[in-house]
């Protein structure tokens, strides 16, 4: 999925049912919150670690949280339903219950005031930590090259001493759906 439909996806809330709403993107192996749904799941979840990081040639920013697709259930409140979309997205409602206190603009300015909290990430700082990490390199036109050039050089690019395993396990798990998208195994 886009980002650009990601963020259609969370600014078209309208009724109590859509604020109680996580929108899980699927992403490899893990699973990706952003905007509304990174800010429900950090308050009435888990404590995620929030990541909010300046668009490329935008003014705008986005704010995410994940967790792996094998511990969704262990991250599902109690009450809630789950659900997949027809775009594999998977739809946490949350239990009413835990909303009755609080009116929709309450949400809304709390959903504000926590995504200026959380530290951005600019862009120049971004660029390098990308380019140190060996995470996906794009073209002049923000396109990733997927080209088996462009993954081998991630791969040599990927400090992997510098990453917890299971930091290591998300890389090669996503350089291998790439590569898999690119090569047929007969």
């Amino acid at each position: 999925m886009q980002l650009k439909e990601v963020f259609a996806k969370e600014q078209s809330r309208k009724d109590g049912a859509d604020f109680r709403t996580i929108y899980l993107i699927p992403e490899g192996t893990f699973y990706r919150a952003y905007e509304w749904s990174a800010w429900l799941c950090h308050r009435y979840v888990s404590q995620f670690k929030p990541t909010h990081r300046q668009l490329k040639n935008a003014e705008d920013s986005v704010v995410f949280v994940g967790f792996p697709m094998t511990s969704l259930e262990r991250h599902t409140p109690e009450g809630a339903t789950v659900a997949e979309q027809e775009d594999k997205t998977m739809a946490i409602i949350l239990p009413e219950t835990l909303f009755e206190e609080t009116t929709t603009e309450q949400l809304q300015t709390d959903y504000a005031n926590w995504k200026k909290s959380v530290p951005l990430v600019k862009s120049k700082e971004q660029g390098a930590k990308n380019q140190e990490q060996g995470t996906k390199s794009q073209d002049k036109n923000g396109m990733t090259d997927v080209s088996v050039d462009g993954i081998m050089k991630r791969i040599l690019g990927y400090p992997i001493e510098q990453h917890s395993p299971m930091e290591a396990m998300a890389f090669l798990s996503e350089i291998k759906q790439q590569l898999s998208e690119r090569v047929t195994i007969s």
